[in-house]
């Protein structure tokens, strides 16, 4: 930044905004909402702020949820802000010159050099560029650049790979769809499918292998960008174990992923025919059909060793799920396809139910084929006899259409069911033409009438598959925001919209596998068709997510008290099934206006639905100008607790545990605090949102675990005797093993006994919720020699049940049961009963927030093992608790107010 002028800075700093501004007017509705809101209050904000100074741009820049740089004509970046850093990994002094065209995939890297030098008269230029994660994984980032004059270029980058992702794949599937429908030969399909799989997989160059199971053997492969000598190998080729990764994968019917072809088995007899294009791993999935038979095989080739992600293994399943869908319809079509064909040579000679009619539409005549396929006679069907052989269902439309084409003399073309003479119906195609005479009146119309039974539904199904969810059968998103849109146009009335989801439903999938999250997820639509009226529009969005549309509202009242209902009688049903009892609904609502942009109704409803969840379960929230300001703060906080992890401000302050009965030092429970250069030293409260974020919570238990040991690890060293010290847990941290897994190596790699930590954790996993899981691996933490402290113990959800069962070593007496002990003798009582059951349940005792002699003497006489309190001390840095326990650690002479 050193480089810079001060009048380029604050050329900069409107150009950034400038640019920024119309891309998220292109882009904004697609934007997450936490990245969207804070980037449009920088935009709003920063004609005011920009006219300081260079310090101020500096800041502005970290507030842009994305990365923002200062470069030349030819690229080379002067100046990037932290986000490069911390999303590459890269350091922004590394990044400078074109260091940053390391961390840029290299077809996208080379693009941008093609265009080198970069010229005023391009101005805000925008495109779409990968960049590589510091996980290795390359995210799609949307990309503007401006020139600021002279020589110099700003330019702001968002990652957008969600989606973009998500858009890309929408628009495979129903290109695909259509394509399908149109009628396009399988290997072309699939050879556009190969095309846009490649798009989506970076890196990857993609085949598609056929199967006949029945023979046990490939038919043939489609693979584009291969050579054919490639391709020409598979048709005859029999399937087996060391057939490379498809025929292995097709064999034994599971994913087979090859990390590195040179060593993998699999690969023994093929590998010298795919080394020379320089393909290191392969990954293959077999690909069924409906009856569960292997069909083909899709695999994914890479030119360097490496494992997929688990965003990567999604979008396989996702793209062998539209190649089954793909393989499946074409060969339906192709069947149709020959059927028509042998059909339309048959009719050449003989045509199929001909009829005429005179001007008024009156059935002149019908050919004898006409009662063989219905019910009715030749002489019933003159007049408009015929209509008795409709369904009653298709009358209205097809009169309909029929007399627009007499009244206009186009030609008619219709499809409706008829009644035929095993009393089913089946779907016909009835068209017809006009004859004139020589001045243009009609004379007689020419009609034929087809059976098109198979081709109709197979039209149809398609439809489906393109416009609903597979799973539940409800509109998919595609469908609900086509239909959203169409409603806000329609000037009568308001429309309602309420998007909710299941609290908890992914302890669903991990207590009974994925298999019976989607039969929640099916009844979860069953009880939604029954809980909402007639007229509203139920779809599904994705995963547990689900959207209601109502229609003639009396105002946000009303929709919070249908709302409220339908929240009520969802949670009634759920509670009465053994594996949805786990779940309660959410609903956040909205009121759209008419003409209102779909997006933003659908922004304004998401953010109600994020406040219902951040509220507690089973809640309902109509939208209000507050929310977005809650999400910006939460927002804030995430962004806090990210830069505190990257910057290295998650300290651990030690506060002292007291044996009450010897009055000596018993050990030390770790507090986070957050040491931030500007706001001081913060307490957790400054990051709790960030404690409900899986991975946010996952990374700030491993960096305290981290520096816990470190501190242990180095009075380990000099012989002295720290004590246990506590950790506290969030709930996620005991979901799955990825923490407790992290801190048995930690304390494997210091030589540490797991007897020098204890792990504090809440009543919350009490609940029954939480599932199997977390008991288990509390169980596994407790037999692994690392005690378990039952922390706030009585203010939570805990039962007596729940206390004699749960694998805890002691109870810590929450500070508002302590605090003015002896003064109000029912505390007194609970006090006591509370250590009387701990005795019971032969369970240590800690009580928290002792500030007087009197409390610490009354809690030794009744028997409380240890205490913790302002008396002893208050949470101190590393240094300052060692030196306590140098001086200390033959005992507390006396209990003496810490100063």
């Amino acid at each position: 930044m050193s480089k810079v002028s001060d009048q380029l800075v604050t050329k900069a700093q409107f150009v950034i905004a400038r640019g920024a501004i119309q891309s998220v007017i292109a882009w904004g509705p697609t934007v997450a909402v936490s990245e969207y809101s804070i980037l449009c209050w920088f935009l709003m904000a920063f004609p005011k702020m920009a006219m300081n100074d260079r310090r101020l741009f500096e800041q502005l820049t970290l507030a842009v949820p994305g990365v923002v740089w200062i470069c030349d004509a030819q690229g080379g970046v002067e100046f990037s802000n932290a986000h490069w850093t911390e999303f590459t990994g890269m350091s922004q002094a590394h990044a400078h010159g074109h260091g940053w065209l390391e961390a840029i995939h290299p077809t996208d890297a080379a693009e941008f050099k093609a265009r080198l030098p970069l010229r005023p008269s391009l101005d805000n230029a925008q495109a779409v560029i990968r960049v590589r994660r510091h996980d290795g994984v390359h995210h799609k980032h949307l990309l503007s650049i401006r020139h600021v004059g002279g020589e110099k270029w700003v330019g702001c980058a968002i990652n957008a790979h969600a989606w973009l992702t998500a858009e890309l794949r929408d628009a495979t599937q129903g290109r695909i769809l259509e394509r399908v429908a149109a009628g396009t030969e399988l290997s072309q399909l699939l050879a556009e499918l190969c095309d846009a799989a490649e798009g989506q997989i970076a890196g990857a160059t993609c085949s598609v292998v056929l199967v006949d199971s029945s023979r046990g053997c490939f038919t043939s492969g489609i693979a584009p960008k291969m050579p054919p000598e490639i391709t020409a190998c598979f048709p005859n080729t029999e399937i087996g174990k060391g057939v490379g990764s498809c025929g292995t994968a097709a064999f034994e019917r599971r994913d087979v992923i090859s990390t590195d072809i040179s060593t993998d088995p699999h690969w023994d007899s093929w590998r010298s025919l795919f080394a020379p294009l320089g393909f290191k791993a392969c990954w293959s999935k077999p690909v069924f059909d409906t009856n569960g038979e292997v069909i083909a095989t899709m695999a994914f080739y890479f030119r360097e060793p490496r494992k997929p992600s688990a965003s990567e293994l999604e979008e396989l399943s996702r793209l062998r799920s539209l190649a089954a869908l793909a393989i499946e319809r074409a060969r339906i079509f192709e069947a149709l396809r020959e059927s028509e064909e042998h059909y339309r040579h048959t009719v050449e000679q003989n045509p199929q139910i001909p009829w005429t009619a005179d001007p008024d539409g009156n059935i002149l005549s019908v050919s004898s084929r006409w009662t063989d396929f219905t019910t009715i006679s030749q002489a019933q069907a003159l007049g408009d006899g015929w209509l008795a052989a409709l369904h009653p269902d298709d009358l209205e439309r097809t009169i309909g259409l029929w007399q627009l084409a007499l009244s206009t003399g186009q030609s008619l073309d219709v499809n409706y069911r008829i009644r035929t003479v095993d009393g089913s119906y089946r779907w016909a195609r009835a068209r017809a033409t006009a004859r004139r005479n020589a001045s243009g009146k009609i004379v007689r119309w020419y009609g034929t009438l087809e059976d098109v039974h198979e081709q109709y539904l197979a039209n149809e199904k398609m439809r489906v598959h393109a416009y609903h969810d597979d799973l539940t059968r409800l509109p998919n998103r595609r469908l609900f925001m086509d239909e959203l849109r169409r409603r806000l146009r329609v000037p009568q009335g308001s429309v309602g919209l309420m998007i909710l989801d299941m609290d908890d439903f992914k302890l669903v999938n991990d207590r009974y596998g994925h298999l019976a999250g989607d039969a929640v997820l099916r009844l979860f639509a069953t009880y939604l068709r029954h809980a909402t009226e007639a007229d509203a529009f139920i779809a599904r969005l994705g995963g547990d997510e689900f959207a209601i549309i109502c229609e003639h509202i009396d105002g946000e009242e009303d929709l919070l008290a249908r709302a409220e209902q339908i929240e009520a009688e969802l949670d009634a049903r759920l509670k009465k099934n053994q594996k949805t009892r786990v779940c309660r609904p959410s609903i956040g609502c909205a009121l759209g206006r008419h003409q209102e942009n779909p997006d933003e109704l659908f922004k304004r409803a998401d953010l109600a639905l994020y406040a219902a969840k951040s509220g507690g379960k089973g809640r309902v929230k109509l939208f209000h100008p507050a929310i977005s300001s809650a999400a910006s703060d939460r927002a804030e906080a995430l962004d806090l607790a990210r830069t505190a992890l990257r910057e290295g401000w998650i300290k651990a302050f030690y506060q002292p545990i007291v044996d009450l009965r010897h009055q000596t030092l018993a050990g030390f429970e770790a507090l986070l605090r957050v040491d931030h250069p500007q706001r001081g030293l913060l307490t957790p409260i400054a990051i709790r949102n960030a404690l409900d974020d899986p991975r946010l919570a996952n990374s700030i238990a491993m960096r305290m675990a981290q520096i816990v040991v470190r501190d242990l690890s180095s009075c380990s060293l000099d012989g002295l005797d720290f004590g246990p010290v506590s950790l506290n847990l969030a709930t996620e941290n005991l979901v799955n093993t990825e923490f407790l897994d992290f801190l048995f190596d930690l304390l494997n790699s210091k030589q540490l006994p797991k007897g020098a930590i204890k792990l504090e954790i809440t009543e919350r996993v009490l609940l029954d919720e939480l599932g199997d899981s977390v008991a288990g691996n509390l169980k596994a933490v407790r037999e692994s020699g690392i005690g378990i402290s039952l922390d706030d113990f009585g203010t939570g959800y805990a039962s007596l049940a729940h206390l004699r069962t749960l694998p805890v070593d002691e109870i810590k007496i929450d500070r508002s049961f302590v605090s003015g002990l002896g003064e109000d003798t029912n505390q007194r009582e609970i006090v006591q009963a509370m250590l009387g059951l701990a005795k019971a349940l032969r369970l240590r005792t800690v009580a928290e927030g002792i500030e007087t002699e009197g409390e610490a003497l009354k809690l030794a006489a009744w028997g409380c093992d240890f205490g913790q309190g302002y008396l002893f001390g208050r949470p101190e840095p590393f240094a300052k608790a060692r030196a306590m326990v140098v001086e200390q650690c033959r005992g507390y002479p006396r209990l003496a107010v810490a100063p």
